[in-house]
């Protein structure tokens, strides 16, 4: 699995803001208009304590009340990341214009990605190479200690937006089991092989996107109290910044 490409595993956005109190007053407004203005959306919930809205088609869930609107890119490897910054864009000037929202505490884009391995002694393995890593003193390893596992996480500030950078050894118990490597020169396969081998590729193809083991890349870039507050501008700008910096520490290993 050493050429296997990192997956976008999934996207979170948040933004908390303060004078959030329409929400009890136009709770029902919000939903109207984006079950009217937002296709694919659906509400499956609604309480006092939160509206909760969903789009099955691209596995997206939202909520929002008072104090808060998040969203979820549940399997963010099947959507553009331009899809999704419009998606959240949309939702979210329905809910400031409702809620005439003008103070914002804080606004946050989280990516996740996952290194598919065959193993969790393989992930660990390809995290020890890591270009973030973490460093032992030698007298403790020296008195018979080594590292089981290993998590790695960093904040770092930029241009006013924090970054908590998490790299870490998973297992994915809600991942699909790792399928057998094809290594044989499909040119030596008899006709019924190269069947078995095109289906082999389409389970690792399926286990890239779902895998058990894998290497994980988690990345939270937070602006607190921001002036000015273009949410799809953020999400693309933050975007680049984990494509760029971030994602390959991953792709290295």
């Amino acid at each position: 699995m050493k050429n296997m490409p990192p997956t976008f595993d999934y996207a979170a956005f948040e933004i908390r803001y303060a004078a959030g109190h329409l929400y009890f007053d136009r709770c029902g407004q919000v939903l109207l208009d984006i079950d009217r203005k937002c296709p694919g959306w659906t509400v499956t919930s609604v309480t006092p304590q939160t509206g909760t809205l969903e789009n099955p088609s691209k596995w997206l869930v939202a909520n929002f009340n008072n104090q808060v609107f998040t969203f979820t890119a549940q399997k963010a490897w099947k959507l553009e990341m331009g899809e999704i910054a419009k998606e959240i864009s949309g939702l979210w000037n329905i809910i400031q214009a409702n809620l005439g929202l003008e103070e914002f505490l804080r606004i946050g884009f989280r990516l996740n990605y996952l290194l598919p391995t065959e193993s969790e002694e393989e992930a660990d393995r390809r995290l020890k190479k890591s270009e973030i890593n973490l460093m032992m003193p030698q007298s403790v390893l020296d008195d018979g200690y080594s590292i089981k596992n290993r998590q790695l996480i960093a904040v770092l500030v930029k241009d006013g937006t924090e970054y908590r950078v998490e790299l870490a050894a998973v297992i994915r118990h809600e991942g699909l089991v790792p399928p057998d490597l094809v290594r044989t020169d499909p040119r030596l396969l008899s006709k019924k092989q190269k069947e078995i081998r095109i289906a082999k590729l389409k389970q690792m193809a399926e286990y890239s996107a779902n895998p058990t083991f894998a290497v994980n890349l988690n990345v939270d870039c937070v602006r607190f109290s921001p002036e000015t507050l273009s949410v799809e501008e953020f999400i693309l700008k933050q975007a680049q910044v984990v494509d760029q910096t971030f994602l390959p520490v991953l792709r290295k290993l």
